[in-house]
């Protein structure tokens, strides 16, 4: 069965459902302490955009979607890009801030064989459970009903509020005030953004960048460790942190913005991908 719904009321649909079933689990989750309604929780901007892709476009259009995992044939550089820029976004923030405020660079890393082990759980969890709705489904549908900046500014306030239970959780959210979070994941969205749309609108690829992305925060540290600053409601009004803490978070926050922003002058950022299903 296929409907005839407008890409205005799709796009609600998916915010709206993606909202109530994952808020519900995690609640739940929480409640009972059972993890695997967290889990599936994490996964409901994917499954919500499969069961609407279906009932809105049927079988074929189900085909389509998920179709975009097919897209690899982009040049080799693009997925180079995909695997250094976070690292290196994440490496030379923390390195401004330990230059400024130490006068030395670390050059603390951590190692491979731990990142790789890291990577296998994210790209499960946060990339397939979360971007065949975030790129695969609301982008499409965000860039053809506005501008290319004003659609990522969209998406990136709606990822980050979805992500607003989990300081009653107690993980899946950086810990350091909500502001902070702010600096970070509307540059963040801008450049993820604009590499799914360079990539032709590869799932795949936008499923490699979310895993790499969480993944490079373990990798190069400039998060306050949990005992120096515990994940709670309590960091929603929150407005700074000591220093030391939050100078290297809002260092590499710094660069994302000055990434996001050549990005957006000088990277054709208005060149989009809005395939719908």
């Amino acid at each position: 069965m296929k409907c005839n719904i407008s890409i205005n009321k799709q796009i609600i649909l998916f915010f709206g459902l993606t909202y109530l079933s994952s808020w519900i689990l995690f609640f739940f989750g929480k409640t009972l302490d059972v993890m695997p309604l967290v889990l599936v929780g994490i996964w409901c901007p994917s499954i919500i955009s499969l069961v609407l892709t279906i009932f809105i476009y049927g079988k074929r259009g189900l085909l389509k979607l998920l179709g975009r995992f097919r897209r690899v044939r982009i040049h080799w550089s693009w997925w180079l890009v995909l695997l250094l820029l976070p690292l290196f976004i994440h490496f030379l923030g923390r390195s401004l801030w330990e230059l400024f405020y130490q006068g030395n660079i670390s050059f603390e890393i951590l190692d491979l064989p731990y990142w790789l082990s890291a990577l296998v759980p994210s790209f499960l969890i946060a990339g397939l459970g979360e971007e065949l709705g975030w790129r695969g489904f609301a982008l499409p549908r965000l860039q053809q009903r506005f501008s290319p900046f004003l659609a990522s500014f969209i998406l990136a306030i709606i990822h980050l509020l979805w992500h607003m239970p989990t300081y009653w959780l107690g993980q899946g959210m950086h810990n350091v005030p909500f502001i902070y979070v702010l600096a970070f994941i509307i540059p963040w969205t801008f450049i993820f953004n604009w590499l799914y749309n360079r990539s032709g609108g590869s799932l795949i690829f936008a499923v490699g960048f979310h895993a790499i992305s969480n993944t490079s925060l373990s990798l190069v540290r400039f998060l306050p460790y949990d005992k120096e600053v515990e994940l709670s409601p309590e960091l929603i009004t929150m407005t700074s942190l000591p220093i030391n803490l939050s100078g290297p978070y809002l260092s590499v926050c710094a660069v994302y913005v000055i990434v996001a922003l050549i990005i957006v002058f000088k990277g054709k950022f208005g060149k989009v991908n809005t395939d719908i299903p």
